[in-house]
């Protein structure tokens, strides 16, 4: 078999198999809604998952997103837990979740407007996990990361 075929399924072979060493997190949809008193809520579907080859579980929070129209910073969002959240995911195992919150205080006037010329917005969504070590003695190891999707603008 010549050299490039075998490099086409190699590569076809490693990309079906599900390397992340730490929690993934993948936005599938959602919404910002402008509502009537001037607050920002949003509402987005995501998938979180660890990689089927993770060295083990991972006890994971989603606490905060941001709210982007193109390079634009709109809003810090503080989510609230999921219904049924349980927080832990093991290897191989994924969860969607459906997270929710609104801003705390008014965002600046410019928000509203920002987001109502605006089609679409771009969410960022942070997250923060926590692995034990083998060894029990030893530290959990953090991670932190993102995840990134577009979501509908509701109530312009």
């Amino acid at each position: 078999m010549p050299r490039a075929a075998w490099l086409l399924v190699t590569v076809c072979v490693l990309g079906c198999i599900d390397t992340a060493l730490s929690l993934v997190l993948d936005v599938q949809n959602g919404a910002v809604t402008v509502e009537p008193d001037e607050h920002l809520s949003i509402e987005v579907t995501a998938r979180l998952r660890v990689g089927e080859y993770a060295l083990s579980g991972d006890s994971f929070t989603v606490p905060r997103a941001s709210v982007f129209v193109g390079e634009t910073p709109v809003a810090e969002i503080n989510l609230d837990r999921p219904e049924g959240f349980v927080g832990r995911l093991e290897p191989g195992e994924s969860v969607t979740l459906t997270f929710r919150g609104t801003t705390a205080g008014t965002p600046p006037a410019s928000a509203r407007a920002t987001l109502c010329t605006a089609g679409e917005a771009t969410v960022l969504m942070m997250w923060q996990a926590e692995q034990q070590a083998d060894d029990p003695l030893d530290p959990p190891i953090m991670s932190f990361g993102t995840g990134e999707g577009t979501v509908a603008i509701d109530g312009c």
